[in-house]
């Protein structure tokens, strides 16, 4: 099973940004796993992103299990893997252009941005916390 999963993740990985879950979806769907297989992806996809979701307001990785399902359900959907594809280029364009702006930004500029994610930051654990602990 790990070598399968192994060997998934490696020829993802070398997909191009853009069309890695839409040549992942094609290769599940021409290995000619039955019907089971993809309602069990999707219906997989559905609960852990419906965990995700759930984690979303407390602090933690709940944007890594959010993304997990769309990647389980895009195992099983067409039209979820076109989605994710379409999210993985505009992603990436960000983080490229955001690591660029903090690279050539100064000392103060970066000490500003640390000090505004950290209240943020601040501000969703207090969201989290009343959220759960006070309404």
């Amino acid at each position: 099973m790990f070598e399968s999963l192994k060997k998934s993740w490696e020829s993802f990985n070398s997909d191009e940004p853009g069309c890695r879950f839409q040549n992942q979806y094609e290769r599940r769907t021409e290995s000619g796993q039955g019907r089971w297989k993809k309602f069990l992806y999707v219906g997989g996809g559905i609960i852990v992103l419906a965990a995700g979701i759930f984690f979303l307001p407390a602090p933690g990785p709940g944007m890594v299990i959010v993304f997990a399902g769309a990647a389980m359900i895009a195992q099983g959907s067409l039209v979820a893997a076109r989605a994710l594809d379409w999210c993985d280029v505009r992603i990436r364009r960000l983080l490229k252009w955001a690591l660029a702006f903090w690279s050539g930004a100064s000392m103060p500029v970066k000490a500003v941005l640390v000090v505004i994610g950290l209240i943020v930051a601040a501000a969703a654990a207090y969201g989290a916390y009343w959220f759960f602990f006070l309404r």
